[in-house]
Parts: C-alpha cells; sequence; structure tokens
C-alpha cells in the first residue's frame, strides 16, 4: 500500500480524493484487514477531513518496527513496542495534529480532547467503549474543549454522567446527537435549572438541536429506585419534549405507559424504537392510542418487549408509510379480514415467535409484504419447509435481496426454494441447530 515518503505525494491532493483513498484501504477483508503502516502516507498527508481508526488491529501491530523519527515538519514513526500503550496514544494524538481540517473522527483509542482544539471543522467525535487493556475509556469529557468546536455535532462518548450531558448541551448549540447515552435525566437537570433561574418559557424557542435521542434508564433498578423514577418519568418526558422538539430518531425506554403520551408533540419523528421491557402497566391500548397520533408520520418502528403480544395488522393500519419493522415478541392479526393485503415494508425483523397463533401472523406478514427486500428471523421453530412453500404461493418476493432465518425448521430444500423462487436475492443465511447454509 501507501507507505512513509518524503515529500508526501498526497499532502496537494484535494481532501475528497485522500479520504476516498482511505476508504479503499478499510473495505472489509478478514483474511487481510488493513495496517496502519500502509496508509502512513494517508494518514500523514494533512488532507483528511475523516479519519476512522476503528478497522485497524492496533494491538497485532504493536510489535512492528515503524521508521523514523519525527522532524519539523514530518511526523515518523519509531518502535516503541517496549511502551506499546504511549506508542499507540501518540501515534494517534500526532495524525490527528498532522490533519487539522477534520470533519469526522472514530476510534476505540481515545487520543485526549486537547488534540482536538485545532480541529475546528470537526463535526462528528466518536470514540467507542473497548475491552482492550492498551485502549483508553476512563477519559473525562474535557468542557473547554468542547466549548471551542462550535460545529460540533455528534458526539459519542461512553458512559457519560448526567451533569456532564447537562453541561454539554448547553455548550454546544450545533448538537443533534449525545450518542446512546440517555440524556432524560440531563434535560431535567437543565429545565429545573431554567425554572430556578425564571428563563425558562418552553413557548420562547429556547430548545436544544438534538435529533437523535435515547431518553429512559435501561439498566436494572431495585425496588425503591423503580418506584422514584417512575414517580418522575412523566415529567422528565415533558421537559424533554419541550426542550428537544425537533428529534426525528428516538429510542425510549418505556416506564409508564402514561409518559408515551408525550411523543405526540415529537412532529418530526420518524424512527422509534420503544422498548416495554420496564413497563408494569397495561400499555397496548395507550400505544395503539399514541399510533393513530403519531403513526403517520413514522418510517422505522421497532417494538421490544419478548411477553407482550403486539397487533401487526393494527400497526400498519395507524403507520401507512412505514418501511422498517421490528417486533421482539409476539405479533398478531386481529382481524385478517379487514387488514390490507399490500404492505409497504420493505425490511422486517421478528424474533423469539413462540406464541400459539405466531405462525399466523408470520404468514400474514410474509404473504402481504409484496416491497419486502430484506427479511431477518430469529427463533422461528415452526419454519419449516411446508411453510415457506405456502408463503412462496402468495408472495413471490420479486425485491428480496437479503433473506437471515435462524434457529429455525429449514432444510436444505428451503434454502433452495429461497435461492429458486426469489429472482433478485443476493444473500440467504440459514441457521438451525448450529449448522449453517449459505
Amino acid at each position: 500500500m501507501w507507505k512513509f515518503v518524503i515529500p508526501n505525494p498526497f499532502s496537494e491532493l484535494p481532501s475528497r480524493e485522500v479520504n476516498r483513498l482511505m476508504e479503499i484501504t478499510l473495505f472489509p477483508d478478514c483474511k487481510d484487514p488493513p495496517k496502519i503502516g500502509d496508509v502512513t502516507v494517508l494518514l500523514t498527508s494533512g488532507r483528511l477531513t475523516r479519519l476512522d481508526l476503528r478497522p485497524f488491529a492496533v494491538e497485532a501491530e504493536q510489535d512492528s518496527t515503524v521508521k523514523p523519527m519525527r522532524t519539523s515538519s514530518i511526523i515518523t514513526l519509531r518502535n516503541l513496542a517496549s511502551n506499546s500503550k504511549k506508542f499507540i496514544f501518540g501515534f494517534v494524538r500526532n495524525i490527528i495534529s498532522w490533519n487539522p481540517y477534520l470533519e469526522e473522527f472514530y476510534s476505540y483509542i481515545h487520543p485526549g480532547f486537547d488534540v482536538f482544539k485545532e480541529c475546528q471543522n470537526l463535526r462528528i467525535l466518536r470514540i467507542y467503549s473497548s475491552f482492550s487493556s492498551f485502549l483508553v475509556n476512563n477519559v473525562s469529557i474535557d468542557l473547554s474543549v468542547l466549548s471551542s468546536l462550535r460545529n460540533l455535532e455528534v458526539l459519542h462518548f461512553p458512559n457519560v454522567d448526567t451533569g456532564t450531558i447537562a453541561n454539554v448541551l448547553e455548550i454546544c448549540p450545533k448538537l443533534i446527537s449525545i450518542g446512546q447515552n440517555d440524556s432524560l435525566e440531563s434535560l431535567e437537570e437543565i429545565a429545573q435549572k431554567r425554572q430556578k433561574d425564571s428563563l425558562l418559557n418552553f413557548d420562547d424557542g429556547r430548545h436544544f438541536q438534538l435529533q437523535r435521542c435515547v431518553w429512559g434508564n435501561d439498566s436494572w433498578l431495585d425496588t425503591h429506585e423503580r418506584c422514584l423514577y417512575k414517580s418522575r418519568f412523566c415529567d422528565n418526558m415533558r421537559f424533554a419534549v419541550a426542550l428537544c422538539p425537533l428529534v426525528q430518531e428516538l429510542i425510549f425506554y418505556v416506564h409508564t405507559k402514561d409518559a408515551m403520551k408525550m411523543l405526540k408533540f415529537l412532529k418530526h419523528l420518524t424512527f422509534l424504537r420503544i422498548d416495554f421491557h420496564n413497563c408494569e402497566d397495561d400499555f397496548l391500548p395507550d400505544f395503539v392510542a399514541l399510533l393513530l397520533e403519531i403513526g403517520p408520520q413514522l418510517k422505522h418502528l421497532s417494538v421490544l418487549g419478548i411477553h407482550h403480544r403486539y397487533p401487526v395488522d393494527v400497526i400498519f393500519d395507524c403507520c401507512p408509510h412505514l418501511h422498517s419493522l421490528q417486533i421482539y415478541g409476539s405479533p398478531f392479526v386481529k382481524n385478517s379480514s379487514e387488514a390490507s393485503g399490500n404492505l409497504p415494508l420493505r425490511r422486517l425483523k421478528l424474533q423469539s415467535l413462540y406464541g400459539p397463533n405466531d405462525k399466523e401472523s408470520l404468514l400474514f406478514l410474509l404473504s402481504n409484504c409484496k416491497l419486502l427486500e430484506e427479511l431477518f428471523l430469529c427463533e422461528v421453530g415452526f419454519f419449516d419447509d411446508a411453510l415457506l412453500s405456502e408463503i412462496f404461493k402468495r408472495n413471490p418476493f420479486t425485491e428480496l435481496r437479503v433473506s437471515c432465518i435462524e434457529y429455525c425448521n429449514l432444510t436444505k430444500r428451503g434454502y433452495q426454494m429461497c435461492i429458486e423462487n426469489a429472482a433478485s436475492i443476493e444473500t440467504v443465511l440459514i441457521i438451525w441447530d448450529r449448522k449453517v447454509s449459505i
């Protein structure tokens, strides 16, 4: 590939060309993963606007000998295998320093926040957690640096506490996402502070720009903590919706059914992942009422709650523009005679179908999703060759490209049916009893 060269031949190229060359080297290849040493000349070009270090196996390269030294104008590497943590940490910092036009950064290695001070174009900063002993997981967020990054839109950083999230939201005016961190209690903290200062007026337009959020605690709580959390949950949702009216994508962990009502005020919401595992109420009527309000705007819906049943025909009646549906639980058909026979779904994922009516529901769905492009089924023991044959009689799946069916009762004959009947099929994966057909 492109190793160290003086002078760097890529330093005068447009950034889009250097980015494209980096992307080519990062194409996944299990037999020959990308190596940092092979792209040093790209990494030190100073032209990168997008840097993704996740595909590199940094530990595997710790003993490699990379040459030279750092001069006044050239970043070089010396063999620091004896102190690999310092080498990796310093290497990443050097690469960032050498590319001041960075707009996107992705890494399992946290180089420290101070190194981003000169990256004033940075829009996306994603640091991912890792179990590796080489990677830094306990670095706190430097608010002074973040406040200087005026173009920052996405911050992904693992395990951020409530107070820090609140501070980050206040100092990053363009932020549209804070990754997978739950911001519900942070928004409550902000709202309470503004109320205390007599500054909060939900009609004054002083809201955040967040478009992708996670609301609700998905971790285990003891009885006392759960009662306290539920008692504040509806008020917290009211604060969150008022402060973040532009939310388009939401992961929502429901703790009390009444809190769902607040989602009807999110007029831009198109993606909803709603988790009922921690909801002890009889939530189904409220959930249907919510879908009657927001269903027409939804394009992607995920419903999780393994011990509950969900009326798929009602869901489609409420959500006529749905492109993607995931259900982790038992789907059922409330009234098949009145259900639409042409569902617009492009992607379907179902998991843990153990109920007595699940077979009928699956037959209904797969018979009527004529435009389906991707199908994912998991833990469907009743799914056998006979059922698949019946489905193909009702639906030719002319658009189906990907079919992944895990822990089913299909045989090689079923696999052959998929290949022969679905004209557009590109990928078929069938797993049963630890045997795989591809």
